[in-house]
Order: C-alpha cells, then sequence, then structure tokens
C-alpha cells in the first residue's frame, strides 16, 4: 500500500473512530460546547481524581474556545443547575466552577456508561491489543502534536 492510500485509510478510520460518540450522548438536552465542558470535566477529573473546582483557563485548556463563548457556555450551564460560580476569599479575581449535585451525578452516570462501554470494547480486543491501541494512540497524539507545534 502506497502512502496516500494510507493516509486515506487513515482519515477513513479517524472518520468512523469520531462518529462513534454521536450514538450515545454523555447528557441529552445540551448542545455541543455544553457537552464539551463536560467532556472536559469528565478529562480532568480522570486526570487528577477527586477535582472539585475547575478554573476557567484550565477548561479552556481542553476547549479552545474563546473567552466570551466560554463564558456564556458556563452562563447555559449554571441556569440549567449543572454547575455554579466560586469565588474564594483568598483571591477574589479568579472564578472557579464547581459541579452542582445534578452535575456530579450527570458527569459520574457518563462516565460510568462510557467506562462500561471501553471495558465492553477491551474483553472484544483482548488484553494484548487493547495494551497496543493504548499505546498507539497515545504515540498518535504525542505525533498529532509534535505536528501542529511545527505549524504553529
Amino acid at each position: 500500500m502506497d502512502n496516500k492510500d494510507k493516509i486515506a485509510k487513515l482519515i477513513f478510520a479517524l472518520g468512523k473512530f469520531s462518529i462513534q460518540p454521536k450514538e450515545f450522548k454523555l447528557i441529552d438536552g445540551l448542545n455541543a460546547s455544553e457537552r464539551g465542558v463536560f467532556r472536559a470535566m469528565t478529562q480532568i477529573i480522570a486526570e487528577k481524581p477527586g477535582t472539585e473546582l475547575f478554573g476557567l483557563s484550565e477548561l479552556n485548556s481542553y476547549l479552545n474556545f474563546t473567552r466570551p463563548n466560554l463564558s456564556q457556555t458556563i452562563n447555559k450551564l449554571e441556569d440549567k443547575g449543572y454547575v455554579e460560580r466560586v469565588v474564594l476569599k483568598d483571591d477574589r479575581r479568579v472564578t472557579y466552577i464547581r459541579l452542582t449535585e445534578n452535575g456530579l451525578k450527570t458527569v459520574t452516570d457518563g462516565f460510568n456508561d462510557l467506562f462500561s462501554r471501553l471495558e465492553k470494547i477491551s474483553k472484544i480486543l483482548g488484553e494484548e491489543d487493547t495494551e497496543k491501541l493504548i499505546d498507539l494512540v497515545l504515540r498518535f497524539c504525542d505525533a498529532y502534536e509534535k505536528t501542529s507545534e511545527v505549524t504553529e
């Protein structure tokens, strides 16, 4: 297979992969930006268990929204009862976002659904192929980041 065919096959595979999450939405009734904030929070919690307060800059490092777009999205989530703004007494200049009880339940339920699905996929693939997949996805992400650094 020549390089053009490999790249076309990779594009096809990534396209199929990106379609999968649309089959099961994390939260019904939220737009893509709002679901993106929840995905970012879930990612942060997965990386740093026990995280309760999310800085706007930290969230945006996963989202790359404009400031007004992020603020508007947080406002909508706040209006729907999923998050609340928190200002610390120590530093009133910084606003944090915290999941409400309803928001935490929603994230937990979504995470559990995703975990269950990935567990089933892992069983289908088997331990060895699952490990290979993890290594390849991480290598792919590193390579992707390196190529984006070159083009900036």
